[in-house]
């Protein structure tokens, strides 16, 4: 679903007398109030009077439900290019027939000609070409080319985290998925269990199974794996989230979906896999290893990663009890599943096949949707390298004038810009590439109301560039850059400070009593380990962590911290700090899996509250709410970004 549809179904669902203000719609979809209008413009434009706008925002009337429903049209033929693509890619020899194809989709023989021109647009930019001879159609072009738009339809078709929650709440019917990772999170939090994101998703995908499995009556009856002593804390964990879903909603989960989700935090902390691997059989493994190898040969997509390969293997496991006991998973959402991502489907497809052909299973569709899920989760969970701005080119191809732009872009961004594609008119570019950045040699205006509904950076250059012209490319990189960061920094400066986390100093304290302060309420918040007042000292006796510009920073010399936070301490009156008068104290708790995302906070912070004026800014905060509104307000100052 693209912003325009998603602005749709948010009205939709708001429908009534109430308007929906522009700026609620923004912070929804995560753009600017200035793309709201563009997008409530380009609808308007296709489907007149279809959003009604007033002072108060925007909204549907109620005659025009049905219109809306109307416009689902566009992702309905994208779905089908999508799946005859695949098919072309996977039957690249024999090709595929035109009237088979028109039955299978049920839609005319005219729309799969039209399909087939426009999908000839998009595999010619990867040196690709779909002919006709007879009625069959082919895809002609090198393997290497295949795979890399391959590649590339993985990456699109990939779920956000977003709709991954959207899946799994659509089989709990009405449970709230949001209640059940909170009553999760309370029972980590309360063994002091702090894991990763990829780990909690993984955990509550398996945990909504087995609410399901339990209200279908369709458990398992007893597990492949002999628990002898259930005393660890992964198994109290389970138990206790056992007991309150049988507290809140009545709903018992059998012993060996207990087990498994047990296993599973094994699996996470058990570096040795020694409870893995007994849970497991070696049939199993084995037949899970040769599926991972086909699927990363047949798609190129790496997934040589333990934790997704043990956290697949413990479902793999249990899906063959299953399947042994005549029990079913079910699936309400599978159909969602298969439109929405076809290519992940796909994926799941073949290695449900690889599966099934060695432990000689069947393996049905609402199965196969439950794996595609898992690798949706963890492809949507991978760390990804900075990314270079995606970027298109707009120019004639007049002699080599497209070559000669392309080769100075190069010359002059190549670290920082990926040029995804150069095109001679705005009507040959797909929809699928979503560009942040476009450069043109055609009018700004022109291009801007041809890509209303996509949130890009538009710039005008001539056709022979001048030094204005990377002189304007560069300003707006940067731009586009300092976005991204502010963006982050919003996201990320309130989660880093808890509520509990500012705190305002009425009594005079020593620098040895706020350090005990900031042990004591990071610790009571299981951010640190007992020894966590130690280290800190350790750090303060090799170096003073305070700064004559009236602040002080103490933290650990090794990222060894739980979770990774601030605690902001205002004091009434200066503190005497190895010689240094300091008004703000902020102390650090840092996990090394978090290195990357605190190394662009923290140098930033540092650079700022060297300056005596932003420590008194700051140190001026009355609450938590204002001393995040400063601190984002300051490190996105200037135009500021990390590299």
């Amino acid at each position: 679903m693209n912003n325009t549809e998603m602005l749709l179904d948010y009205l939709r669902k708001l429908t009534g007398e109430h308007y929906v203000s522009s700026k609620t719609l923004a912070e929804a979809l995560s753009v600017s109030d200035r793309t709201v209008r563009n997008y409530v413009k380009a609808i308007n434009e296709k489907h007149p009077n279809l959003i009604e706008s007033s002072r108060a925002g925007y909204r549907i009337g109620e005659e025009n439900k049905q219109v809306h429903k109307g416009t689902n049209t566009t992702s309905h033929a994208e779905s089908r290019r999508f799946y005859i693509l695949r098919r072309l890619i996977k039957r690249s020899e024999r090709g595929l027939d035109l009237f088979d194809l028109a039955d299978t989709l049920y839609v005319s023989d005219a729309t799969i000609r039209s399909d087939m021109a426009q999908l000839n647009q998009l595999v010619n930019k990867h040196g690709l070409q779909i002919t006709q001879q007879h009625h069959r159609y082919l895809l002609k072009g090198n393997e290497k080319s295949r795979r890399k738009l391959m590649i590339d339809l993985i990456d699109y078709s990939k779920p956000t985290s977003t709709s991954l929650e959207q899946e799994i709440q659509m089989f709990l019917g009405d449970i709230s998925l949001q209640a059940l990772m909170k009553l999760s999170k309370e029972s980590f939090e309360k063994y002091d269990v702090h894991p990763n994101t990829y780990f909690c998703k993984n955990f509550i995908l398996h945990l909504a199974i087995a609410v399901d499995r339990a209200s279908d009556d369709e458990q398992l009856e007893k597990s492949s794996y002999q628990v002898e002593n259930r005393t660890a804390v992964s198994f109290q964990i389970v138990e206790e989230i056992a007991e309150r879903l049988y507290e809140n909603y009545q709903i018992r989960l059998s012993q060996a979906d207990k087990d498994e989700l047990s296993i599973l935090f094994d699996g996470q902390s058990n570096p040795d896999k020694t409870l893995v691997n007994n849970y497991t059989s070696n049939d199993i493994a084995k037949a899970l290893d040769h599926a991972i190898q086909e699927i990363s040969e047949v798609y190129m997509v790496d997934f040589d990663n333990d934790s997704f390969r043990n956290r697949l293997l413990i479902h793999i496991q249990n899906l063959y009890n299953r399947l042994l006991q005549n029990k079913y998973t079910r699936n309400l959402s599978v159909l969602n599943i298969r439109i929405k991502y076809p290519i992940i489907f796909d994926i799941s497809v073949y290695l449900a096949s690889v599966l099934a052909n060695d432990l000689d299973v069947e393996i049905n569709d609402d199965e196969i949707a439950f794996l595609a899920l898992h690798i949706g989760s963890y492809l949507n969970s991978q760390p990804e390298e900075e990314q270079k701005i995606k970027t298109i080119i707009i120019t004639p191809a007049y002699l080599s004038q497209q070559s000669d732009i392309q080769h100075v872009i190069k010359r002059n961004f190549e670290d920082d810009l990926e040029v995804a594609g150069v095109y001679e008119d705005i009507s040959e570019i797909s929809a699928l590439l979503s560009p942040e950045f476009i450069i043109t040699t055609l009018d700004a205006n022109q291009v801007e109301n041809a890509f209303a509904t996509i949130n890009a950076e538009i710039v005008s250059i001539h056709e022979f560039i001048t030094k204005h012209d990377i002189a304007l490319i560069r300003r707006q990189i940067e731009e586009i850059k300092h976005h991204k960061y502010v963006q982050f920094i919003k996201m990320k400066i309130p989660e880093l400070i808890k509520e509990e986390f500012f705190i305002h100093l009425d009594e005079d304290l020593s620098k040895k009593q706020i350090m005990q302060t900031i042990s004591g309420v990071f610790q009571q918040n299981n951010y640190v380990p007992t020894d966590y007042l130690e280290k800190l000292n350790q750090r303060e006796k090799i170096s003073a962590t305070s700064y004559p510009s009236g602040v002080a920073i103490p933290h650990t010399m090794k990222y060894e911290a739980d979770k990774t936070g601030l605690i902001i301490l205002i004091p009434d009156t200066p503190v005497d700090w190895d010689s240094n008068e300091v008004k703000l104290i902020i102390g650090l708790a840092v996990n090394k899996q978090d290195t990357h995302m605190f190394n662009q906070i923290f140098p930033r912070i540092i650079e700022l509250v060297a300056e005596s004026y932003h420590v008194n800014y700051l140190a001026g905060a009355k609450n938590r709410e204002v001393i995040i509104d400063r601190l984002i307000e300051l490190m996105g100052a200037g135009g500021y970004f990390s590299e």
